[in-house]
């Protein structure tokens, strides 16, 4: 039995020091991390949506696992799920409403993460922005477009995106719940579906940006573009828009965004492409003309709008973007847009 009169070990002293040290910054860490996870927003379910669970990717940004009836499960790459990313003021302004900006994702292995980390920038480009930015998903190859034949399984984009999601956020969110709140963007597959969406419901949108949009369906190219990539994902090369030969193809040209520009009368539209010039991406060139067809529809119907074809003759081409179909001019096309779109929402 040791002495009540041994010395301590000069030791176990400084281990009990570190120790209380350690414990104090675990609970400074829990103090600070706390209120950000007890704020995150508890989303229900509703408007056909069915949410699954949701978790923090930053601390801006969340995913909401979710399913609904008007879309397959095999439709998506993964699971179906919506990504969020708040304003950076949205939990210290606990009374503030927002406009939410709805920016959709391209096709060929699109998703909603395809914005935040899957080469867009989504958080460096709002930062300091008083704006949601709500990113769904769009399929695989989905179109937002309710699909003409479902024999491989629901796809009724169209109707998930207007009528299912834009109430369902409105309920969650702190959004100005109004045409004057929001705006909607997107790349590629998504550059024709914000165009296509905002033909649909103009009454619903303020704003509407393409970004190397398919904006001509009428184009043998596009056409190519999407029954090839329903084909590669086992899927009914007619399924988006019926067959894309005349006499069958009614669906593609009445949902050809360059034959409906009178539809914009009441929506400010911004439109983005490459040339293809300089980097011979015959992707690009391809959506690039169709993209100057739908410019010259709307400068037809005398619609004011802006329009940026980069790379071709006598046009800059921005800093950072090569002029090809990806993200280098995609997060450029978004940071450039924003403060126009931003201009028009009604914001705090």
């Amino acid at each position: 039995m040791k002495s009540m009169n041994a010395r301590r070990n000069p030791h176990e002293g400084m281990r009990e020091w570190l120790q209380r040290i350690r414990q104090a910054l675990v609970v400074m860490m829990v103090l600070v991390a706390g209120p950000v996870l007890a704020d995150a927003p508890n989303f229900q379910s509703g408007f056909g949506i069915n949410v699954q669970g949701s978790r923090w990717i930053t601390n801006r940004t969340l995913e909401v696992d979710i399913s609904t009836g008007v879309i397959a499960p095999q439709a998506v790459n993964g699971r179906h799920q919506i990504r969020i990313t708040l304003p950076s003021g949205y939990f210290a302004n606990s009374g503030v409403r927002y406009p939410v900006l709805y920016l959709l994702h391209g096709g060929a292995g699109g998703h909603s993460s395809q914005w935040t980390t899957g080469g867009g920038a989504v958080e460096p480009i709002t930062n300091g922005k008083p704006v949601i930015t709500v990113m769904p998903d769009g399929g695989k190859v989905g179109w937002y477009t309710n699909w003409v034949n479902t024999s491989a399984g629901a796809q009724s984009w169209e109707h998930f995106h207007l009528y299912q999601l834009l109430p369902w956020v409105d309920a969650n969110l702190r959004t100005i719940a109004r045409k004057e709140g929001r705006a909607i963007a997107g790349l590629s597959m998504g550059g024709f579906g914000a165009i296509h969406y905002a033909q649909q419901r103009p009454d619903l949108f303020a704003y509407a940006a393409s970004f190397s949009g398919a904006l001509n369906l009428g184009d043998a190219g596009i056409r190519s573009v999407v029954t090839e990539q329903t084909a590669q994902n086992f899927m009914p090369v007619d399924g988006p828009f019926g067959w894309p030969f005349w006499p069958l193809d009614g669906v593609w040209n009445a949902k050809n965004p360059i034959g409906r520009a009178n539809t914009l009368r009441s929506v400010q539209v911004a439109l983005y492409a490459g040339s293809g010039i300089h980097d011979a991406d015959v992707l690009e060139r391809t959506v690039g003309w169709s993209t100057h067809l739908m410019h010259q529809s709307l400068d037809n119907a005398r619609i004011p709008h802006f329009y940026w074809m980069y790379g071709r003759p006598g046009a800059s081409v921005p800093f950072g973007c090569d002029g090809g179909h990806n993200f280098s001019c995609w997060n450029f096309a978004l940071n450039d847009v924003l403060p126009k779109m931003m201009n028009v929402l009604w914001h705090p």
